[in-house]
Order: structure tokens, then sequence, then C-alpha cells
């Protein structure tokens, strides 16, 4: 029997700081991440998104993760669980199991609202946050403690934050026995005479009993997004989308004196106001992560001096393709030494010593272009890992994964997997790629611990299209798992067998082979192949070979080498090296265009698999552009009204078939935020204080007109 169930009408705070500290003593120390595949893991995930006043701008359906007795309990802004085929209702927070990923449909509470963090507490039961406003049909605000085996809601625990639309984006368990709540919200209780609060409370871990003493400042910002408590100094640290500029998104209260502002010097790299979350960890290294798309690492040892800037943004240097670009910092997730910090960041990642400044005239989102000394780090796709002691990112993890808004929180399971939520639409490199469906569990090979004995040598031999990996019996081994990696990248998982030979199709690229032994769970530590190339015999070449660009694509053909079954196509692009572009039976290829200068390279390959040299293309004059599509109409006119304490929203409808309306806002001249799409030419919304102007743009597709602004402004 769990010990919630256990616990009595009240339990005593000896008692629960008994709990918290063997908590807190049993917690990692040391985490292992530099075997774990890019391989999608679990084929359930999350569908349709839910009703969220408060992040809703976001395209994220996942948003929290936590592990209680072997199931993964996912939290979020979604309606279903689906594996692609099945669809099952189970708005807002689902639990699966932890080595499966198979959702587990009897924990199924009733929940009124976006859940948007957990937290495990000390005593076996879990705290949850969010926009819940209800839980199980009893009001409940933003926060509420639940028996994570049932999903009943424990009655013990007092506490609770209520508002307008209450909202807690994050939960801290501080070493000195609080709670600590952060997010949106104006009044808190615990059962007693409510109190005005502005978005920072901490309640008693054990009871829900509020500090009524301890009530921070924090009208600054316009929401509050992480909290912290520092081990080293007497810091609350405070991090959230700041209405002033003077602490750029983070400050810290005084833990005794909530009057007390401890820090208000941090500086940004750019006009950042926004920052997502911060982690103080117990070496005196403060974490801080938002807008801007920085990470940015301070040391209270040192005066809080600034130790590590990270930066993700593209690099042309680097990549081959552009359009995967940095993105802000989100979350950030602690376990033992290692640091992760979750993003919508999907390009290059830079670090250095010193702020990098993103404000310099010849900067354009290129990080190319600083001249600032940096060190570039790395491609990077939603999730990141950095070394808690020095700050410093570990290269080694990498997965590669894509989606629009990224990560937005990070699990590092007791079973060695990594699960990860957000906004992921796959995970795998192109070619070999798996949908993410938000929730991402990536694992090492088959998992287990290293108990075999390795296979004493390995030889990997490349001949022709295939490479065949051969190695020595272990004895109690059931199987053996195939790894490798391209150019120095990521260690990839390529197959797994009973023999003692792989043979494994062959890549362009520097190859590196590894070999694991498996016996149930138990797995060896890996055994790197010898790489042994046969060069194939010269052979005849593709000639005649031109290719010529016409509007968004590029047209090569080529004369075919004699005896040669296929061709395959490369491209440089800016003299950067050759990539593959594809393998065709014909003597013609068709590629997407690019904006730069373009040079195109064929080679032969023959029945016996050997492949001709490359030979390159010569450019023909370009082709005739191809046909512009006609610009979408933007609506003639936009009225708006406040009618029944709603704006009211309406426009003219415009003749473009299958013409939806995208409707946006801002408030006293600020940020232009999207708050609808819709098919029809009436729009309602919710009324804030300040004065608010809409805007209406009409989509077709993937084109859009221009905005249209609506008359008059409202004045909220």
């Amino acid at each position: 029997m769990k010990i919630l169930k256990l616990i009595a009408a009240a339990i005593s705070v000896t008692a629960f700081a008994v709990a918290l500290s063997a908590s807190v003593g049993s917690a990692q120390t040391s985490w292992d991440d530099s075997n774990l595949e890019t391989r999608q893991r679990t084929s359930w995930g999350l569908s349709d998104f839910g009703d969220s006043l408060t992040v809703n701008r976001f395209s994220s359906l996942g948003w929290a993760l936590e592990e209680s007795d072997g199931q993964v309990y996912v939290g979020g802004n979604f309606l279903n669980l689906t594996n692609g085929v099945e669809v099952e209702s189970q708005p807002y927070m689902a639990a699966v199991d932890l080595r499966t990923g198979v959702p587990n449909f009897s924990f199924a509470p009733e929940v009124g609202g976006p859940v948007l963090v957990l937290q495990n507490a000390p005593d076996g039961g879990m705290f949850v946050g969010g926009e819940m406003k209800t839980w199980n049909g009893v009001q409940v605000g933003g926060l509420v403690k639940i028996d994570p085996e049932t999903g009943e809601r424990d009655g013990s625990f007092s506490g609770r934050v209520f508002g307008d639309v209450a909202t807690v984006r994050d939960l801290h368990i501080g070493h000195d026995g609080f709670l600590y709540v952060a997010g949106s919200f104006t009044s808190a209780n615990d059962g007693g005479a409510p109190i005005a609060v502005s978005g920072v409370v901490r309640f008693n871990l054990a009871t829900g009993a509020l500090d009524r003493s301890w009530i921070p400042d924090a009208s600054s910002f316009e929401g509050v997004w992480g909290i912290a408590l520092s081990h080293t100094t007497d810091s609350v640290y405070v991090a959230g989308k700041s209405v002033q500029s003077r602490n750029k998104g983070l400050k810290a209260f005084d833990r005794s004196d909530a009057s007390q502002e401890t820090w208000n010097d941090f500086a940004v790299n750019k006009t950042a106001t926004w920052m997502y979350d911060v982690e103080a960890l117990p070496n005196g290294n403060v974490f801080i992560t938002g807008t801007e798309h920085s990470t940015y690492v301070h040391d209270e040892n040192q005066g809080m001096a600034l130790i590590k800037q990270h930066t993700t943004q593209k690099h042309s240097e680097y990549q081959v393709n552009l359009m995967r670009s940095g993105g802000d910092g989100q979350n950030l997730e602690v376990i033992g030494d290692r640091v992760y910090a979750t993003c919508h960041c999907w390009g290059s990642h830079i670090s250095a010593d010193e702020m990098v400044d993103l404000t310099v005239k010849e900067f354009n989102w290129d990080l190319a272009s600083l001249t600032q000394p940096y060190e570039y780090t790395g491609s990077v796709s939603g999730v990141i890992a950095y070394d808690g002691n020095t700050g410093e990112r570990d290269q080694r993890f990498n997965p590669y994964m894509a989606g629009d808004v990224g990560g937005w929180a990070v699990l590092p399971a007791s079973d060695g997997c990594l699960w990860v939520t957000g906004g992921f639409n796959s995970v795998g490199e192109i070619g070999s790629t798996a949908p993410g469906r938000d929730l991402v569990r990536l694992c090492n090979a088959d998992g287990g611990s290293a108990a075999l004995a390795a296979p004493a040598s390995c030889e990997a031999t490349v001949s022709g299209e295939t490479v065949t990996v051969v190695w020595d019996a272990v004895d109690g081994a059931e199987k053996y798992v195939v790894s490798r990696s391209v150019d120095g990248g990521n260690v990839s998982w390529r197959g797994a067998t009973e023999d003692t030979t792989f043979v494994d199709t062959n890549k362009d690229g520097v190859l590196a082979y590894s070999v694991v032994s498996k016996a149930s769970i138990d797995k060896s530590s890996a055994v790197d192949c010898v790489m042994t190339q046969i060069e194939p015999e010269p052979t005849a070449v593709p000639t005649n070979c031109t290719f010529q660009v016409s509007g968004d694509s590029v047209n090569v053909s080529w004369s075919g080498a004699v005896g040669g079954v296929k061709h395959v196509v490369y491209r440089s692009v800016d003299g950067s090296q050759q990539y593959w572009r594809g393998a065709v039976d014909g003597t013609s290829f068709v590629d997407s265009n690019r904006d730069a200068t373009l040079e195109y390279f064929v080679l032969a390959v023959f029945e016996d698999g050997s492949r001709s040299e490359r030979v390159s293309c010569v450019e023909g004059e370009p082709g005739p552009p191809e046909p512009q599509p006609e610009p979408v109409s933007a609506v003639a006119s936009c009225g708006a009204a406040i009618i029944g304490g709603q704006a009211v929203i309406s426009w003219t409808a415009v003749a473009d078939a299958g013409a939806e309306y995208v409707v946006s806002r801002s408030v006293d001249g600020g940020n232009v935020w999207w708050r609808g799409k819709v098919a029809g030419t009436s729009f309602t919304d919710s009324i804030r204080s300040g004065t608010i102007d809409y805007f209406v743009e009409t989509k077709v597709g993937n084109d859009r007109s221009e905005r249209v602004a609506c008359s008059p402004s409202l004045e909220g």
C-alpha cells in the first residue's frame, strides 16, 4: 500500500521532514545519456488541443512529465491519446507505462483544464499545477495534490491559488520544507481568509499551510514561469515575463524577508524581457533560460558573475538546411550534476565565456556573422544537455528531432530512458523518422546494465554498397546490438542479431561501428570495430551531365555509365561539402532550388555494388520562371465592438476559395499576438484591461494576406 494511503487526517511536520530528507538524500547524483539512440520508443502520444487561455499561443500538446511507481505521467493542453490508429479520450493528464509507453487507461481523473507542471511529493503524493480550475468536479484553482495511483484529490493539503485565470506554471520543493509555487494568480489561501498575492507564494509542504509572512512583490512580471531556491545563499529566484526593462525577466527575493531583493541586475544579450525558467544547483551555479534564444549560467560563489552564455540559431558555416534555426529556451531540469534545457531550437548552438551581443548591426540572425569570440558547440534539436559543474554543453548528447515549438519538459526516467514532451513532430534523422506525437522516449540500444562481457574483437569491412560486421561470440549473450556513427556524429542503432555477423548498408562518410552483448536486461560495454575498406576497381563514369535551374526546381540530366544500375546525385551549396540528394534508376533527377551558388555531381552504382567516381555537372541556361500564385485578398473592412462584456470582431468576406481568417490583437501598443483562426466572418474574444487593437488576415493554404486593422480600438 502506498505511503499516501497510510496518512491519517493530518501528518506531523517532524515525520514529513524525515520523508523530505530521505527524498533529497536518495536523489540521483549522476545520469548517463551518452548511449541514447535517436529512436522513438513509445508508439502512443498526444493529440487534439484543449481549451486554454494561457498557453494556446504555443503549438505544444505536452507540458509536464513526472514518474511514479512504474508510470510516467504527462500533463498538457491535450484532449486525447493516440498511436496513429486508435484515439482515446484522456484530457489534460495521462499515465503511461514506464517501459512500454502504453497508456494506463485506469488512471482517468476528470481534469478541468491544461496541466502545466507535475512534482512528486516526498510522501508518495503528486502536486499538479496548471490551469485546471476543477479536479474531479471540485474547485481547486490552479493547484492540487493527488494520489497518482488513483487520480483522486488529496484533501489533506489545504494550499490553493486562485484568480481570474489562475495558472500555476512551476513548482519547487525547497530544502527548507516549503513548496514554492509560481504562476499567474492573484489570491491564495489555506482554508482561512484569502490574501492578495502576485504570482509567487509558498506553502508548508506537509499541510499546505500558506506562509502569510512571505509574500514577494512579483507585480513587475506579467506572469511568473519559473522559481528556484538557492542552496548557497538566501535567494529565491523568480523568472517570468517582465513588464519593466530593469530586471530583464529575472530577479531574486530574500527567502526570510520577501520585501528584500537579493539580485535584480540580471542582464541579457539583446532585448529579452521574458525568462521561462531558472534552476539553482547545490554547487552555486544558477541556470537561466528564455527569449532571444539564450541560456545563461551565473556563479553565486563569484558574486553572480556570468560564467557561460549559450545561444541557438542558424549558422551558415555549419548548416546545409538554414530552415532549421535556433529558438528560445523554455524549461530547465536538473538531475544530479546534469542540466537539461528544452527549447524550440532546431539549428546550431554556440557557447561563450562572456555576453554575446546580438544587437550589433551586422548580426542578421546568422551566427556566422558575429565577430565576437565564441565556440560553435554543435547542432541542436529541441533538448540540450549541460554540465552542471562547468556550465559547458555536452555535445555527445544530441538527439535529432523536428517540430514546431519544441520541448517543455524532460524526464530522465529510472529505467535509463529519457522522456521529452512539447511540440515534436518526428524523431530520427531524415530517412529514418518516426512520429513524435509530442511525447518522445529515447533509450539506449536495449536498456539494462553493463554486466556482460563485450566481444573480444570486432571488424567492419566496407565493400561497395555494404558493410559486413563480424565479432567474437560471448558466453551468456542472447543477442548482439550493432551501432554506428557517420563522420563522428551521433551513435545510432543499426540492428540486433543472435549471430556474430551483421550486414549493413554503406553510407558516404567516415564510418565507425561498435557492438554490445545483450542478455535479458543486461548489456556489456561497447567494443569498437576495426574498420577495413575494400576499394573497387576503377569503372566507367556518367558523361554529359548538366543541370538547369527553373523556378523552384533544378533539373539534372546525364548519359548513364555503361553497366550502371542506378545513379546517385550530390549537391554543393556555396562551395560547401557535397551532400547526397537522391538515387535514381534513370538518367535525370529533379531537385529543389536554393538561393545560393549550386554545384551538382553524379556517380554510377554497378551490379556488384561498386561505384564510379563522381563527375561534376555543367550548369545550363536557366529555365523560364514558374508562374507565381495570385496574392491572397485582404478583407475590405473590419469592425470591433464590446458586446456583453466580450470583444466581437467582424469583417467582410473575400472571394478566395477556401479562405480562413486569422485574428490577432495587441494591448497598449505591444506585440501582436495570435488569438484564433475561423472560417466565418466574426470572432468573439475575452476582454482584458488596456487599449486593445484587433487585426485580421486572410489565409488560403499556407499563404496569407496583409494584416488589416479593425476599427475602433477597444478600451478594456
